[in-house]
């Protein structure tokens, strides 16, 4: 009933708007944006293109491509030459190599691949059981003396959003310095990934062995975090998650029972994954191969395959089941929620077949190397798009995380014309959503400028070039969060400086974040695009990354 509902609301606003795809152009002419044109990318020719664009092709991307010939794989670099004229003033060399040095100071105080490998949680090696590590969001930290305990919260919905990120960048972390800490974090951070699939199967006879649930408890743990496993000095740690071990009913997820995993026993589960998070893990999943080419120790590199294989698993089963994700009951037994779209790529394409057009092709990409849905055109500006942004601020990177993840892949796997056009809808994307005059109502949320700043070191990734103005947007907010964690204080709860008690996730054992300084969980996020193989020469430099790559340099 809900779901015709939703249907017909969008028919709806569909004949009220008179919108078809064929107007996103003109839609994002609009809205401010000096990128739009007619033509999708793949018809124009050079003389097409009109002078006064503030994008501009190479001409070499005009020509023929033969899409699924991959002459190296994973490939490196970008698979043509895409420009776009500046815009603001250019930031000096040495400013932009002092705002490095004044980052990477706080990886630095932090000890940032070690703060994450005693903070985050997990399975530990001293269990027996297969080890892991996440970013659990719903717990707090119990210190009393030398021990310190880590006690779920909460169901824990849409972990991944941060620990995709954490995972993106341990992964260009370790390839880049080679370091120990960093790598340790990769790994484990994949294998926390695949502990979401792994420890979502029934019993050793499921048919269903590549689901994903939302979050996974398993059992209580005390060890120390000693020189041969962690290279760590002895400190004692404690993870609590049978405070999780009761059942919860949400209109988005259930919480309940699962006694007999094959990988960790008796357990509990949170279920119903959806995209809030996947449309994250999704995009991370275009770097996990280059972890597995490049780790420098084959214990990462094996992880690291392991969580590909799974992804791409997880990913087949989406569209074997006509793009929905499927989950699982109490029961053990498989099903798809028919109630909501929370898991669904497909539910409002009745009304528009662009309609999460990104989410599927990412889909398709990840799980079979190539198209199997329709034409996603350049990506941006969908019926389904305009009304998920006014609906709720949420639902942006969502929007944002699959287009990014179908470039990544559409590169990855050598279909070079898809990937140009994509990479266009880029452009026009962050052209309209940093038009001072911008229609997206998201630009009145306070945090706008913020996730903007960390977008355009998302999107700089996967091949878009920045212009100077958007390089000064990130530094100021960056550097806004440099002095909120340069005053943080409980870097290491086990110093004896910190008195005991309990210390929340939101500012307690982790760094504030507020509207004005970058989340937390994107204090690395410069590793990711340094070590991207998707850079774009043509981009202004936001960072120096010959200071990012060399530990030695880090701090002012």
């Amino acid at each position: 009933m809900r779901k015709r509902l939703v249907i017909a609301v969008l028919a709806l606003l569909l004949a009220a708007c008179g919108s078809t795809s064929d107007d996103t152009a003109d839609t994002a002419t609009d809205s401010g944006t000096d990128t739009a044109v007619e033509e999708t990318a793949s018809d124009l020719t050079m003389a097409d293109v009109s002078p006064d664009l503030s994008l501009e092709v190479g001409a070499e991307v005009m020509a023929d491509v033969l899409p699924d010939i991959v002459e190296e794989f994973p490939p490196r670099g970008l698979p043509f030459e895409f420009k776009r004229t500046d815009k603001g003033d250019p930031i000096p060399a040495d400013e932009t190599t002092q705002f490095t040095r004044k980052v990477t100071g706080i990886w630095k105080k932090a000890g940032w691949a070690r703060w994450l490998l005693r903070t985050s949680t997990g399975v530990d090696p001293t269990t027996g059981k297969e080890d892991y590590l996440a970013w659990y969001n719903d717990v707090k930290a119990i210190k009393e003396g030398d021990t310190v305990t880590f006690q779920q919260t909460g169901g824990d919905h849409n972990q991944w959003i941060a620990g995709s990120k954490i995972l993106s960048q341990a992964m260009g972390g370790c390839a880049l310095t080679g370091e120990w800490d960093m790598c340790k974090l990769a790994e484990q951070y994949c294998k926390g990934l695949t502990a979401s699939v792994k420890g979502f199967v029934w019993d050793e006879n499921d048919p269903a062995k590549y689901l994903m649930a939302r979050a996974v408890f398993p059992m209580d743990q005390e060890f120390t975090l000693d020189e041969e496993t962690w290279q760590d000095d002895g400190r004692k740690k404690n993870v609590v998650f049978s405070s999780m071990y009761k059942e919860e009913h949400g209109w988005n997820a259930h919480t309940f029972e699962w006694p007999h995993n094959p990988t960790w026993g008796y357990m509990y589960v949170t279920n119903m994954r959806s995209k809030d998070d996947v449309c994250a893990i999704t995009r991370t999943t275009t770097f996990l191969a280059y972890m597995v080419a490049d780790a420098p120790y084959p214990w990462v590199a094996e992880a690291c395959q392991e969580t590909l294989e799974t992804m791409q698993g997880f990913n087949k089963d989406i569209v074997e089941y006509d793009y929905n994700m499927r989950t699982k009951g109490a029961d053990g037994v498989a099903y798809i929620d028919t109630e909501q779209d929370l898991g669904s790529y497909n539910w409002y394409t009745p009304i528009d077949e662009n309609n999460e057009c990104t989410a599927r092709l990412a889909t398709d990409l990840i799980a079979h190397g190539e198209r199997l849905t329709n034409d996603c055109g350049n990506g941006f500006g969908s019926l389904f798009e305009d009304i998920a942004a006014a609906g709720h601020y949420y639902n942006y990177p969502i929007l944002w995380g699959y287009h990014m993840a179908a470039l990544g892949h559409a590169m990855m796997y050598g279909h070079d014309d898809m990937a140009w056009e994509l990479l266009y809808g880029m452009a026009l994307r962050m052209d309209d959503y940093l038009d001072p005059n911008t229609s997206q109502p998201g630009a009145d949320d306070h945090a706008w400028d913020r996730d903007m700043a960390v977008l355009l070191v998302q999107a700089a990734s996967m091949g878009l070039p920045l212009t100077s103005k958007e390089g000064r947007l990130i530094q100021k907010h960056f550097n806004h969060a440099v002095g909120e964690w340069d005053a943080f204080a409980n870097w290491d709860l086990w110093d004896a400086s910190v008195p005991d008690g309990e210390y929340s996730a939101g500012s307690g054992f982790r760094p504030p974040s507020t509207d004005e300084g970058i989340h937390r969980d994107s204090i690395a996020i410069f590793l990711e695009y340094c070590n991207s193989p998707f850079q774009n020469s043509h981009g202004r430099p936001f960072v120096d990354c010959a200071v990012v790559a060399d530990p030695t340099q880090w701090g002012e």
